[in-house]
């Protein structure tokens, strides 16, 4: 018997395979076109991404971005090779994320790189960090949430507008009920972000309850334990289940439960990976509580405890 339940928005709420994985694509691409003078159409594939986020320190969509662009600035070669490095990069991140990336390819002379890409900083100083919002937000939402407006991309369709919500309002109104509202949302997005993809069923979460990173001081990102510990604090629970998609999530919860002496049971949702498979055996290799392929199922996974 849970206190409260706890959510993961991308990749357990909400379908984010033509958003922000797009995103980040589009992101790379535009760099390396205006910093570096090459084309790289297709060069982010899904399973790279992926291959960053199992790492545990890639929650972040512009962290990933940066790790990209700035290994294929370094060491600039073909698409294929390339490809092959940058899984390279991927294999050798961990969950210090960008730490550790930059670490790897300091051999590499990175320090004009970084200089160009001007990450990690606020939005509104950092170069990649404004082109990836601007290509995810979009002009109205962009101003919205950074106060400023589009300088480098002015799109008409922003990538958001490609997420597609996952969970039902039926599984929203079940577990609302079993858990007599104590339900919260722990991501790495703005709320504004939540907001504009989860609008049909943010009235079942306990908003003061709920985290979104992007809105927090850098420190606070996944792994973390902070999110998990500020939202279980505001509802005075002492035990959860937390629904994930991703190693940052899994660590996160594993360490709030040492830190803070909280019962979290960690269940793995693999539905949509962009390989669900590999991210099923991650999950059960690494000693998920209970795994689901879709969110949806979670009121009958807790109807069996």
């Amino acid at each position: 018997m849970m206190d409260c339940a706890l959510f993961d928005i991308d990749g357990v709420l909400v379908d984010i395979r033509r958003s922000y994985n797009e995103a980040i694509k589009k992101t790379v691409e535009f760099v390396l076109e205006q910093k570096a003078g090459r084309k790289y159409s297709g060069l982010v594939t899904d399973q790279l991404i992926l291959r960053f986020r199992q790492g545990g320190g890639f929650n972040n969509d512009t962290d990933t971005s940066y790790a990209i662009a700035l290994a294929a600035m370094a060491n600039p070669q073909k698409t294929p090779a390339m490809r092959k490095f940058l899984f390279k990069v991927a294999e050798n991140a961990d969950d210090t994320g960008i730490v550790a990336v930059e670490k790897f390819l300091s051999e590499y002379g990175i320090e004009k790189h970084r200089q160009d890409l001007v990450y990690p900083a606020p939005v509104k100083d950092s170069y990649i960090g404004r082109v990836f919002d601007e290509l995810f937000y979009g002009p109205e939402l962009f101003k919205k949430q950074n106060g400023l407006e589009p300088k480098y991309c002015k799109v008409k369709r922003p990538f958001i507008a490609n997420d597609r919500i996952a969970v039902k309002k039926e599984t929203m109104k079940r577990l609302h009920d079993r858990f007599s509202g104590n339900l919260a949302i722990v991501s790495g997005r703005s709320r504004l972000a939540a907001e504009y993809s989860l609008a049909p069923v943010m009235k079942y979460f306990n908003l003061p309850a709920c985290v979104f990173l992007e809105d927090e001081a850098r420190e606070h990102a996944k792994p973390n334990p902070y999110a998990i510990k500020k939202a279980m604090q505001v509802m005075g629970a002492k035990s959860a289940v937390y629904a994930g998609d991703s190693a940052e999530d899994m660590m996160m919860a594993r360490r709030a439960q040492k830190e803070g002496g909280f019962d979290i049971a960690f269940v793995g949702v693999y539905g949509l990976s962009p390989q669900p498979a590999k991210t099923l055996r991650q999950f059960r290799e690494q000693g998920a509580d209970a795994v689901t392929k879709s969110v949806n199922s979670l009121p009958l996974l807790l109807n069996k405890v």
